[in-house]
């Protein structure tokens, strides 16, 4: 598949996704850890949980470089206060965002950035031959999966369960993987990502233990696994690491070590110097990018070039996040089209911004 045949399918992808609330982890870099051991012990910590969070993926840390380099944690730590807490005293750590990115892209590791989809988790407690939805807030599910879901840096999605809800979905709908049901009623939340979950107690050789089994579709498939724990904490655990470990494979970006590309981007619907200056903003936010400079603006028109250490399809795959930006169809010109200016590369893709 050709490079531009990659990239018009990216922006088809853009476009069919523009509508969704997509939303931007706040504290990508920023670790809760036990304030117990020496402090060697809690910046290690630190810096595990945000490399797991930045990547997606949990074993990162076993990998052998990657734990060696734990023992350098302190170079990583930036600010640190103690915080108290009911269940003890902790430790909040902002890690240096720079440094954690160049260590993983150094050992080849992709690297997942603020961007990240909504997902709407329809979860559904199964009891015997009885399911139900669990729909108490301060259901021991929901506080597990409330609290794994911001510990992986996953944004979180969920029902209401209302009347709306109940009269286009049912809890064996969830349980049997019915999809078009189950795309109908999550039609009203907009999500990027839609999982159906179902938990329930299973005696194993070890004793009692909860299974969670989930499932989700994308581009055609259905995916499904399942985990198992003693408790609903660890279970939820397992379910976002897993979750944010598929997740990563599509949308996290493997930052180049040999330099960076000048990306070329065009955007409209800019009025005003505040909205120019707010879009160059929200490009420098994403991954691998260390330049953002207004080439030219013409009549509400900026175009950007950028300097970004990822690929440019990686690139616009990130973007589909981003809520401000939505894509423009090219007109009957290809993707790249030539540029006015013969110093710029190419325009690699067209969006309009859309102020909040």
């Amino acid at each position: 598949m050709s490079k531009l045949v990659r990239i018009a399918g990216i922006l088809l992808g853009l476009m069919l996704a523009a509508a969704a609330n997509a939303a931007q982890v706040a504290d990508l870099y920023q670790a809760d850890v036990v304030a117990e051991g020496s402090t060697a012990q809690w910046q290690q910590q630190a810096l595990a949980q945000v490399l797991v969070r930045v990547s997606g993926k949990a074993e990162v840390v076993t990998q052998p470089d990657i734990a060696a380099e734990l023992k350098r944690a302190s170079g990583y730590v930036k600010q640190f206060e103690a915080v108290r807490h009911v269940d003890g005293n902790r430790m909040r750590v902002l890690l240096d965002a720079v440094k954690v990115n160049q260590l993983l892209q150094q050992h080849n590791i992709a690297v997942w950035g603020a961007l990240r989809p909504d997902i709407l988790i329809w979860l559904v407690q199964q009891d015997g031959a009885e399911r139900r939805f669990v729909r108490q807030t301060g259901h021991a599910l929901n506080t597990g999966l409330q609290q794994a879901f911001r510990q992986a840096g996953l944004p979180l999605l969920q029902p209401l369960y209302d009347m709306d809800d109940l009269l286009n979905i049912a809890e064996t709908d969830v349980w049997a993987g019915f999809w078009q049901q189950i795309n109908k009623a999550s039609q009203r939340y907009v999500a990027d990502v839609v999982v159906a979950v179902t938990v329930a107690q299973v005696n194993t050789d070890a004793g009692a233990q909860l299974r969670l089994t989930w499932q989700r579709q994308s581009d055609g498939r259905t995916y499904r696994d399942e985990v198992t724990a003693t408790d609903e904490a660890a279970l939820m655990q397992a379910f976002a690491a897993g979750l944010a470990s598929q997740l990563s494979e599509r949308y996290a970006s493997v930052m180049s070590a040999s330099g960076s590309a000048t990306l070329l981007l065009k955007v409209q619907g800019l009025n005003s110097l505040a909205e120019l200056v707010q879009v160059q903003k929200l490009l420098q936010q994403m991954v691998g990018v260390t330049q953002v400079t207004i080439s030219r603006y013409q009549a509400g028109v900026a175009h950007y070039a950028i300097n970004s250490s990822v690929a440019a399809d990686s690139f616009l795959n990130a973007l589909r996040f981003n809520k401000q930006l939505r894509p423009v169809a090219p007109a009957a010109e290809s993707v790249a089209t030539e540029p006015l200016n013969a110093t710029e590369p190419p325009v690699l893709a067209t969006f309009e911004f859309i102020s909040r």
